[in-house]
């Protein structure tokens, strides 16, 4: 995957200096701009990255359509299930408490039940949740860092497009068709459009994954500490 990043990056700079119209006017979508943004920063990713979390990074966008995207709507039905065991547990009725932790398709859940039913240490229920958490971490901390990694990247491969599109107008200055103020907007296009991803699209899909992981993290937290208030509870 590497070398195919490195291919496309080559590729994207190589099509930056590609021949460009610099007598016309200039309009809001400009397809070299666009390909060496967005090809670059593509390109930057799959050099940085595997097969499956460079995949995953594309996947993440899902999250951010409503009914579709899995972890916030597992992380409020995990909150929902611990509060209700919780309740259930304190209330006396462990039946149903363990009936509801083993029909849980969350292992939360179930390490929970597991460990209550154990009562487990302090230090056990540390170390089954550091684990979890762990676990938690790997799976979705390397797309969101590539989405904030994109965040930093897109004003620089704004600036490698407009240092190609400056080269061209340097080799151009004799043109009598040049319009030299055309020109050097076409140029800075590829600025904005840098800009405008990294700071309006890369950094806030980060910044709303980053906010979803840490409320996923934040419920095992409270799960973890739910099962110390109830084998607390029970040793007492």
């Amino acid at each position: 995957m590497q070398l195919i990043g490195l291919v496309v990056l080559v590729a994207v700079v190589s099509f930056g200096f590609a021949p460009r119209d610099m007598a016309g006017t200039v309009s809001a979508f400009d397809l070299h701009a666009f390909v060496v943004v967005i090809g670059g920063s593509a390109g930057a990713i799959l050099t940085a990255s595997s097969t499956r979390n460079s995949l995953w990074t594309l996947l993440c966008l899902r999250e951010l359509l409503p009914g579709v995207g899995s972890l916030a709507k597992h992380t409020r039905r995990m909150e929902d299930e611990r509060t209700r065991f919780a309740e259930l547990w304190r209330d006396g009725k462990r039946a149903q408490a363990v009936e509801l932790a083993e029909r849980s398709q969350y292992a939360e859940l179930r390490g929970m039940l597991k460990l209550v039913l154990a009562r487990a240490s302090h230090e056990r229920t540390q170390t089954v949740f550091l684990e979890l958490r762990h676990a938690a971490l790997g799976f979705w901390q390397p797309p969101i860092a590539n989405w904030e990694l994109l965040a930093r990247l897109g004003p620089s491969f704004g600036m490698v497009g407009t240092v190609t599109g400056m080269i061209q107008l340097f080799q151009n200055m004799g043109d009598e068709n040049l319009n030299l103020g055309a020109a050097i907007s076409l140029a800075l296009v590829a600025t904005l459009y840098g800009i405008a991803f990294g700071a309006g699209v890369a950094g806030p899909i980060g910044h709303f994954l980053r906010t979803q992981l840490d409320e996923r993290l934040g419920v095992l937290d409270r799960c973890r500490q739910t099962v110390t208030e109830l084998t607390v509870g029970d040793r007492g």
